[in-house]
């Protein structure tokens, strides 16, 4: 349970991660999971959108998913979960939070307190030596109305595991935990708290939307403009699916893999299946 909390400070900052309006929408037919194909490929490789925390009454994984990762050389996630050096890694970034109340004015400390003793029926005091992210980590089964979480990246790492599939990531803890920090500066991470109940309901309809793999309306509702600014875009979204890509090629030619990320990152002009398309590949979606 603690290391499911810390994950948690860390996923709740990645569903905040949203498109600027700028984005150009690509249509996309409605799925969770696409193959990838290519000449210069031996065998396909698989991409997985995910939604990184649901109700446990909410989850399930298809059963096509479940039995592509049974077919496939690798697992790949945009962290490794299976790693302990990364779980210790985890544990660390979060353990070493400022006060809430020093990162704070007290303006937005007495605006923030109102909210939380609304959600959680105890005072932000109780919280304080907690950080904005661990609060965050509080708040989320509050947001999805129940107290039973389920991470299908942690569902994927047991049944990897399980299958012997070798797991790899995209990024480092520490990697990401610095894109974190510079995509959600106080300020920003603050207003992001106080939109909690908005967010709440337009999660919560994504998550109808994901269940039917209507992944473009999901992630439309989740990624609103107020829910996101240009640096966190380019940063959160557009940077790091580069930086993905330019890493994709050499995974799949040495392994068919099955890449686990969240499903923003599969959408709009600057989402993965777009890029890999630009580069060639033919992406399609998997039905059944």
């Amino acid at each position: 349970m603690k290391y499911f909390k810390l994950f948690a400070a860390v996923v709740v900052l990645v569903l905040t991660s949203n498109f600027s309006q700028a984005q150009e929408k690509i249509p996309l037919e409605n799925s969770v999971l696409w193959k990838v194909e290519h000449p210069d490929l031996k065998e396909p490789s698989f991409i997985l959108g995910t939604l990184h925390l649901m109700c446990e009454d909410d989850f399930s994984i298809p059963e096509k998913v479940t039995k592509t990762l049974k077919d496939i050389d690798a697992l790949v996630m945009e962290l490794n979960y299976s790693n302990p050096k990364e779980i210790l890694s985890l544990q660390h970034s979060m353990s070493n939070s400022e006060k809430i109340s020093e990162e704070l004015s007290k303006e937005q400390y007495d605006e923030l307190d109102k909210l939380v003793t609304e959600i959680t029926g105890a005072a932000l005091d109780n919280y304080d030596t907690y950080g904005l992210s661990m609060l965050n980590a509080i708040l989320i089964p509050k947001m999805l109305s129940c107290s039973n979480l389920k991470s299908p990246e942690m569902e994927l790492t047991l049944i990897a595991i399980e299958n012997q599939k070798p797991i790899f990531s995209f990024e480092k803890v520490s990697e990401q935990a610095e894109i974190l920090k510079n995509a959600y500066p106080i300020e920003f991470a603050f207003e992001q708290l106080m939109l909690f109940k908005s967010y709440s309901k337009d999660f919560r309809n994504a998550i109808t939307a994901y269940k039917n793999e209507d992944i473009t309306t999901a992630v439309d509702l989740f990624t609103k403009e107020i829910y996101m600014d240009e640096n966190a875009t380019n940063l959160m979204q557009i940077q790091r699916n580069k930086n993905w890509v330019s890493k994709m090629p050499k995974m799949m030619e040495e392994r068919s893999s099955l890449f686990a990320v969240g499903a923003a990152h599969l959408t709009s002009d600057f989402g993965l299946i777009h890029l890999l398309r630009q580069k060639g590949y033919i992406v399609t979606p998997v039905t059944h």
